[in-house]
């Protein structure tokens, strides 16, 4: 059954129309489940995270995610190519801080990310937050440690680096430094798959580009990286609708009697690739 949700469709509809290649600087170990998610979501991907092209593909692309899963000193490097070439073109740049807490090369890692970039939007979960806060809590590497941060905390963590944190866990939490925006939707099914928030992270690309393209309509306008309340927003609706789609994967599983979670990913993604037919 088709999505049929206001917000989800208006998403889903301005992806189909720009159809935005969203260029992937992301983990090995997700990165098939992220690239059929951007394509089923009427976006093109793709990965390069070699030094000697980075900037080039993030100048082809529409917006750039940046994922430090399994991170090298050659990604980095990479991604900081790619980073400053989205910064200087005006393209959104996603930031996903897989396991930042977990080792000090990943901190060292992401604070010179965040030192010489500047990032659209920052999606990670509770710990991972509290790593870029400089908290220091036991580790339990890209899982989360059970931290739960006050909304006043992530403020000041959003308006330290002019960014929108889309914050996930059991509770969903958009912040920017002048609003906390909270969605409930989602399933436990998303914590026991792997890639379920890079998938997410490389959405919000696409969900961006899509929505920073030249309107079709006459008098419309695209929306801009300075329009940071507008951005929060429609960070906050592909958060939701992404929740919601996982929700409604679990509920066709269960109406059909198939349980599993290999199942649930695909559902996951079949689901976003008839979002709007």
């Amino acid at each position: 059954m088709p999505f049929s949700s206001v917000k989800g469709t208006a998403i889903f509809r301005k992806i189909h129309n720009t159809q935005p290649l969203i260029h992937l600087i992301t983990n090995p170990v997700t990165m098939n489940d992220v690239v059929n998610l951007v394509l089923a979501s009427g976006a093109a991907a793709i990965c390069a995270d070699s030094p000697l092209e980075a900037a080039e593909i993030s100048e082809l692309a529409d917006a750039t995610v940046l994922n430090i899963g399994m991170p090298s000193e050659s990604k980095l490097e990479a991604m900081l190519a790619a980073g400053k070439k989205a910064n200087a073109l005006g393209h959104p740049l996603i930031l996903d801080p897989v396991g930042a807490g977990a080792s000090e090369f990943r901190r060292r890692i992401l604070q010179t990310l965040l030192e010489n970039l500047h990032l659209t939007c920052i999606r990670g979960n509770q710990s991972e937050m509290a790593a870029l806060l400089g908290m220091s809590y036991p580790s339990r590497g890209v899982e989360e440690a059970g931290i739960c941060l006050e909304p006043a905390l992530l403020q000041k963590l959003a308006e330290r680096y002019d960014t929108v944190l889309a914050v996930t866990g059991d509770t969903d939490i958009t912040v920017s430094k002048d609003q906390v925006l909270v969605s409930h939707t989602g399933t436990p099914l998303q914590k026991r798959i792997t890639g379920s928030g890079c998938m997410l992270s490389a959405f919000l690309g696409a969900a961006l580009a899509g929505s920073m393209a030249p309107p079709a309509i006459p008098g419309k306008r695209a929306l801009r990286l300075t329009d940071t309340a507008e951005i929060a927003s429609l960070v906050h609706k592909t958060v939701e609708v992404y929740g919601s789609l996982a929700s409604q994967a679990e509920a066709e599983m269960e109406a059909s009697s198939r349980h599993g979670t290999m199942e649930f990913r695909s559902r996951l993604i079949d689901i976003v690739s008839t979002a709007v037919l």
